[in-house]
């Protein structure tokens, strides 16, 4: 990021709130718990083959603890910047992905869908190569880079999100 250039024009932070969603995260975690609470605490073999009690609670610790836990740290940033747009998918970015304003050729808003274009939600590459960073719904802005590739970012605020870029994109590219 260069220095003098990184003031924050526009910033959106989405959090999956589908209901779906929600439920497989209890559903698998819930699985977890009902078994180590069988057979760790009460001693009842769980399921017709049961593992080891010490691999049930690697299992649980993992399935039970850990992704719940991430499961709700997860969100998408998105920030439109002096220099360009920058994503940030956590907890699986580390940093920020960035696509600077010279690396793009140009960008409109557009409505999808993430299931028929991408087959999903998250960071998705499609059949033609296309990127796809989106937590949810079906809008967003498709970035046409200078190298022919093709980048959606799902925001909620479709319109507020091209209005930051028409505003620093045209100051970045002259």
């Amino acid at each position: 990021m260069s220095k003098g250039n990184d003031s924050v024009l526009y910033r959106e932070v989405q959090r999956p709130r589908q209901l779906l969603y929600i439920i497989v995260i209890i559903a698998v975690s819930g699985i977890f718990w009902w078994g180590f609470i069988q057979q760790v605490i009460y001693g009842i073999q769980f399921g017709d083959k049961p593992m080891s009690d010490i691999g049930l609670v690697i299992v649980w610790v993992l399935f039970g603890l850990m992704m719940p836990l991430l499961a709700l740290q997860v969100k998408m940033i998105t920030e439109v910047r002096g220099d360009g747009v920058y994503i940030k998918f956590v907890p699986f970015h580390f940093e920020y992905q960035d696509f600077r304003y010279q690396s793009i050729r140009d960008y409109k808003s557009v409505s999808f869908s993430s299931l028929k274009r991408f087959g999903g939600w998250g960071i998705r590459i499609n059949l033609n190569g296309e990127r796809l960073y989106n937590i949810a719904g079906s809008e967003g802005v498709e970035l046409r880079l200078a190298s022919g590739d093709i980048v959606i970012i799902g925001s909620k605020n479709p319109d507020e999100l091209k209005k930051a870029l028409d505003l620093s994109f045209i100051d970045n590219t002259k």
